[in-house]
């Protein structure tokens, strides 16, 4: 069956009025503005259709963690647009916590199909940003990290690069085809480089959690590369950004800086939702007096970013295309022929979750429901 849905579509950096995308067996087959064959057509008006949300780090639904219910944790950020999810495990995990988790995720993912593998930040992460389990550094042990590697789920892992032992890990990963992020750091400029040239490829939460190392020769006044410059510096690398609504973890200004440095095909937004923070109507998560991830979905990213005046092309871009490529799901992430049919629809701000033909009602940005 084939089935079409007209509205404005986003494509590619621009956006089609009138267009239409066709999609048949879970995959498009046609985005243009000339009238197709189809055997359904469901029109959006003045709705935006654009690829579903992938969110590759996230920790929690408000209610549950992979840990403790990865089914709803699965459901409820399926019913907030996100159409593709690594669930993140944090970095404090013991090692037999670690493996378990892992293997309920595996089975998690024979039944809800938004998840994508997992995310595991850390637990080799720097000392002052991120210890490990119990508040110790956590050096890389490959008996340990293979068994996480032999789940066969695991798609991305933050680590540091000063950690001891950090670099043949990164070998050891990358051979199995699991992308490295960076983070939790304040490595150096060639301690970044080193990691770059052995593969690592993404930034966890781009000025969030990092540092700077001094350089013992540097004169008062001046400024040191840090850890986020470095990175910067690496030429095709991604850089995840936490965007809430009060722009706490990564300022609105920085998150223009970073575009205009590395590019705006470069830029993955990201939830960093997390579990256990104070219920006060924020969307930063706040865990005794402490800023802790962030109670964000990905339609409120959106939304976000929708009101601080990024185009839609540029918002799908951000939650959906580069985070695909990010971490090499080259198979979803835009609207294309050939592409997954994972399909939402926005308008002016709001959020609706559309997968191939089923249409699921959410709230805008002014409180107001919309829908079929």
């Amino acid at each position: 069956m084939k089935q079409a849905y007209k509205g404005k579509v986003i494509f590619k950096d621009t956006v089609i009025d009138g267009g239409y995308v066709v999609i048949e067996n879970g995959k498009i087959i046609y985005v243009g503005v000339e009238k197709p064959e189809f055997d359904a057509l469901t029109d959006v008006g003045e709705d935006y259709i654009a690829p579903g949300f992938i969110d590759i780090h996230n920790h929690a639904s408000f209610t549950n963690t992979p840990e403790s219910d990865a089914d709803e944790m699965a459901e409820f950020h399926m019913s907030k647009g996100t159409t593709t999810m690594l669930m993140t495990l944090y970095r404090d995990f013991y090692h037999d916590r670690m493996v378990q988790t892992l293997y309920k995720i595996k089975d998690v993912m024979k039944r809800k199909k938004n998840v994508y593998g997992a995310h595991l930040e850390g637990p080799y992460l720097g000392a002052k940003y991120g210890t490990g389990a119990g508040g110790k550094q956590i050096y890389p042990d490959k008996k340990d990290y293979q068994q996480y590697l032999d789940t066969g789920i695991v798609r991305q892992i933050t680590c540091a690069p000063e950690v001891e032992g950090v670099y043949d890990f990164i070998k050891d990963a990358t051979a199995q085809g699991v992308v490295i992020a960076l983070g939790h750091s304040e490595a150096s400029y060639a301690q970044v480089e080193k990691a770059y040239r052995l593969g690592a490829r993404i930034e966890t939460h781009i000025f969030d959690a990092t540092g700077t190392t001094r350089d013992p020769n540097s004169f008062g006044g001046t400024l040191d590369v840090s850890f986020n410059d470095a990175c910067m510096l690496m030429d095709d690398m991604y850089y995840e950004v936490i965007c809430d609504s009060e722009w706490v973890h990564v300022r609105k200004e920085m998150l223009a800086l970073l575009i205009k440095t590395v590019g705006i095909d470069r830029v993955v937004c990201i939830t960093d939702c997390y579990f256990g923070g104070e219920d006060d109507g924020r969307d930063i998560n706040v865990i005794d007096g402490a800023l802790s991830g962030s109670k964000l979905t990905m339609d409120k990213v959106a939304i976000n970013l929708f009101k601080a005046g990024y185009t839609m092309p540029q918002i799908a871009k951000f939650t959906a295309t580069n985070p695909a490529k990010a971490i090499k799901a080259f198979d979803r992430g835009e609207i294309a022929v050939g592409m997954k049919a994972d399909l939402i629809r926005l308008g002016d701000g709001a959020v609706f979750k559309e997968i191939i033909n089923s249409l699921l009602e959410f709230t805008d940005k002014t409180g107001s429901q919309r829908g079929k």
